[in-house]
Formats: C-alpha cells, sequence, structure tokens
C-alpha cells in the first residue's frame, strides 16, 4: 500500500490519469473511510475529494 502526504502530486486512476492533483488534505468521506481533497495543478479553481485506493502518486512512477 502506498503512503500519500500533503504536498504529493498524484492522478486519479478513475480518470484515466487525465489531470495532476495536488494533495491539500485528507478528511473521513461519507462512510467514514479517508478521503484526499485535491488541487489541480493546472486548473485553480478545480478541487475534489478522492478516496485513497483512487489516487496513484506520479512522482514514485517516475512520471512527472
Amino acid at each position: 500500500m502506498t503512503l500519500f502526504k500533503v504536498g504529493d502530486l498524484v492522478v486519479r486512476k478513475s480518470c484515466d490519469d487525465g489531470i495532476i492533483f495536488c494533495i491539500m488534505d485528507f478528511k473521513a468521506d461519507e462512510e467514514g473511510r479517508c478521503a484526499a481533497v485535491l488541487k489541480a495543478i493546472y486548473d485553480k479553481t478545480f478541487i475534489v475529494e478522492a478516496p485513497i485506493n483512487d489516487l496513484r502518486n506520479i512522482i514514485a512512477d517516475g512520471k512527472l
């Protein structure tokens, strides 16, 4: 299991890795599971929440 931290650059697997996000924070989702608060790198107004298991760290993959 990959450990994520605030500031990591990630993509969402469910979105075909199309948008690069920075992890801003972590919180519990509606079911009480850990979710990441993500901000899109190239769109300062695009902020979403995503489950941790939907994320892939792009730095660890060497894809920056």
